[in-house]
């Protein structure tokens, strides 16, 4: 499917790409009654262009109703994130709650972009090589540490502010 998107995007037809990612190649072609090809030729292209133009309306409806998906997903992300924040925020700041419960997330956090730093420069400064029975092994702890210290820094020192412009964006978009 990729191939056809890359297609219809480089000839001009990101309505038709956007419908084909969003319902498929079947229902674009039985919408506009048009085989789809990786490879179209001129004139198959010009006659995409004009079902493309006969059916805008139908195809702009698609697009907004992908778009109104979307919004949806990110509201959901961000009330997850949000949620998150204040449980960690009433923890940290309850009469109640023990030590350990307040600490343990930042100590947790804190442990694991160290290890990860750590491994990063034992592999890079490292004199001898890796040996090539555990690169592979090497590579996918290095990658999963690095996706969670993205994780960390993007809860601790993330958009907080963008998360709240996203968010009244959304209100607006909704309402």
């Amino acid at each position: 499917m990729m191939p056809i998107i890359q297609s219809l995007l480089s000839n001009g037809l990101g309505l038709v790409a956007n419908a084909v990612m969003a319902r498929g190649q079947a229902f674009v072609e039985d919408k506009l009654g048009v085989k789809l090809a990786p490879n179209m030729n001129p004139e198959q292209v010009a006659q995409l262009k004009i079902a493309e133009m006969e059916h805008e309306e139908e195809l702009m409806r698609l697009r907004l109703e992908e778009n109104k998906l979307d919004l949806e997903e990110l509201g959901m992300r961000i009330k997850d994130t949000d949620s998150a924040r204040n449980r960690e925020t009433a923890i940290a700041t309850s009469k109640d709650a023990p030590l350990l419960n307040k600490i343990v997330t930042p100590l947790l956090a804190i442990g694991l972009l160290f290890i990860t730093f750590a491994l990063f420069g034992v592999v890079m400064f490292q004199d001898a090589p890796v040996d090539s029975s555990r690169k592979d092994i090497l590579i996918y702890i290095l990658g999963v540490l690095s996706a969670i210290s993205t994780q960390i820094v993007s809860y601790y020192f993330g958009s907080s502010q963008g998360s709240k412009d996203k968010a009244e964006a959304l209100e607006k978009v909704m309402k």
